[in-house]
C-alpha cells in the first residue's frame, strides 16, 4: 500500500470526525510515514509500520474523551441513527440534564452563601472590636480606669475573633475557589481532552525497523 492509499483510506474511515481532525490525523501519519523513510525504510515498509488503516483509525478513536468518541462510533454506524435517539430520548434526558443542572448551582450558590455569611460575621465582629475601643478611648477622657479596662479587653477579644473568622472565611472561599475550578474541569473533561502528547502517538505506532 503506497502513502497516499493509506491517508485516503484513513480519511474515510475518520470521516466520522470533524473535517479538520481528520485532516489534522492524516498529516501526523504523513510525517510519520516520511520521517520512517528518512531513516532508510521503503514506502510501503514505513506504510506498513503505521498498521493497517482500520487499526490507525481504531486507535484515533480511542484516544479522544468518553462523549466526542461515543457520538463518532454511532456516526460511523448512522447518522440518522443519532437524531433519532437524541430526538426520542429529548423528555427523558433534557429534563435530567436540566434538574441536575439546576441542583448544581443551587447548591453552589448556597455554598458561596455560607462562605459569604462567615465573611459578615467577620466584619461584624471586627466593627464591634474598633467600637468597644472607642468606648475605651471615652472612658480616658472621663478617667474611668474600670470601663477603660474592660472595653479595651472586649475590644481586643472582638478583633481576635474577627481575625479568625477572617481567616476562617479566606480559607473556605479559597478551598470553594479551587474545588469550582476542579468541578469546571470535570464537567469538561468528558468533551474535551489535551492532545498534548499526540507526538508520543508516533513513536508507538510502530518501532523503527534496525
Amino acid at each position: 500500500m503506497t502513502r497516499d492509499e493509506f491517508l485516503n483510506r484513513l480519511g474515510e474511515l475518520l470521516a466520522c470526525l470533524p473535517a479538520e481532525q481528520v485532516e489534522e490525523t492524516k498529516a501526523f501519519y504523513a510525517e510519520a510515514i516520511a520521517d520512517r523513510m528518512e531513516d532508510g525504510m521503503t514506502e510501503a515498509e514505513a506504510v506498513a509500520a503505521m498498521g493497517t488503516p482500520g487499526e490507525v483509525a481504531e486507535a484515533t478513536l480511542d484516544e479522544l474523551p468518553a462523549v466526542p468518541r461515543a457520538i463518532a462510533r454511532t456516526k460511523r454506524m448512522s447518522t440518522a441513527l443519532l437524531w433519532a435517539l437524541a430526538i426520542v430520548g429529548s423528555p427523558v434526558w433534557i429534563p435530567l440534564l436540566l434538574a441536575f443542572v439546576a441542583v448544581a448551582v443551587v447548591v453552589y450558590i448556597c455554598i458561596w452563601i455560607l462562605a459569604l455569611c462567615v465573611w459578615i460575621v467577620a466584619m461584624a465582629l471586627a466593627g464591634a472590636g474598633v467600637v468597644e475601643l472607642l468606648f475605651a478611648v471615652s472612658g480616658v477622657v472621663i478617667g474611668h480606669a474600670p470601663y477603660v479596662f474592660a472595653s479595651v479587653g472586649a475590644g481586643l477579644a472582638l478583633l481576635g475573633l474577627a481575625l479568625l473568622a477572617g481567616a476562617g472565611a479566606w480559607a473556605a472561599s479559597k478551598q470553594i475557589a479551587r474545588l469550582s475550578a476542579l468541578w469546571a474541569k470535570k464537567a469538561v473533561s468528558p468533551f474535551w481532552k489535551d492532545r498534548g502528547n499526540k507526538s508520543s502517538r508516533g513513536a508507538e505506532a510502530a518501532p523503527l525497523a534496525v
